[in-house]
């Protein structure tokens, strides 16, 4: 209860918070704070944003972006690494995180077994990406493409400064990775025979806890890249 509870709090809060700064870039510089104003204009901006997906054609125009992103920044036969990391990850985030607020018992059966399959392709598909893309977020490639980008990524009314997307963007990447080979590592460790009980279940916490820190850190990716 407590995990399903913690997750689903930090995914909404991180959710919201994203929003309110891509909103808030849209406002003129001196309506960026938190004034009773700007808050009713965020909250009639998020309902029209979430009505617009009750519309098919707006679900047709993400899938569209996400390939099209896909294919500019993984070049050729690349690209469908980044397309079945994102399909096998979508797959192991929604059956986890769904089996885990709504199901008592947890996940099992034929969804546990997708979702072991699952990530084995993401697990392939996870070191490869690290391969292609991690020279790009690095320190020093991040100071050339920061100074580069014109208008922030995530504007901060707290300190009155927005940031470019590349910074959220390596954030993202780095947590990803570093919580995907948990995640990974978790996984094995609950199925090799090598472990007891008590080692078992620390693998089991540290698999949830893994998976909320990943899926708060590809929120923040994908709010990254969204122009």
């Amino acid at each position: 209860m407590f995990f399903a509870v913690t997750s689903f709090v930090l995914i909404i809060v991180l959710s919201i918070s994203l929003s309110f700064g891509r909103y808030l870039n849209h406002l003129p510089q001196e309506h960026r704070n938190f004034s009773s104003g700007t808050i009713k204009g965020y909250v009639k901006w998020f309902g029209r944003w979430l009505k617009s997906f009750l519309n098919l054609r707006r679900w047709d125009r993400c899938l569209d972006y996400l390939i099209a992103w896909g294919r500019e920044n993984y070049r050729g036969w690349t690209a469908w690494v980044f397309y079945l990391l994102a399909l096998s990850y979508a797959y192991q985030a929604l059956s986890g995180f769904f089996f885990a607020w709504f199901i008592k018992r947890g996940l099992y059966g034929f969804p546990l077994l997708l979702h072991v399959a699952a990530g084995a392709l993401f697990a392939i598909c996870l070191a490869i990406s690290l391969f292609l893309k991690a020279r790009l977020y690095l320190p020093e490639s991040l100071s050339s493409l920061g100074s580069s980008q014109t208008g922030g990524g995530f504007c901060c009314p707290i300190l009155k400064k927005s940031f470019p997307r590349i910074y959220f963007q390596a954030v993202a990447f780095w947590i990803f990775v570093v919580s995907g080979f948990l995640l990974i590592v978790s996984t094995l460790g609950s199925m090799l025979p090598y472990f007891n009980f008590p080692a078992q279940i620390l693998f089991f916490n540290l698999h949830r806890w893994a998976a909320l820190v990943s899926v708060l850190s590809a929120i923040l990716g994908l709010d990254s890249i969204i122009e």
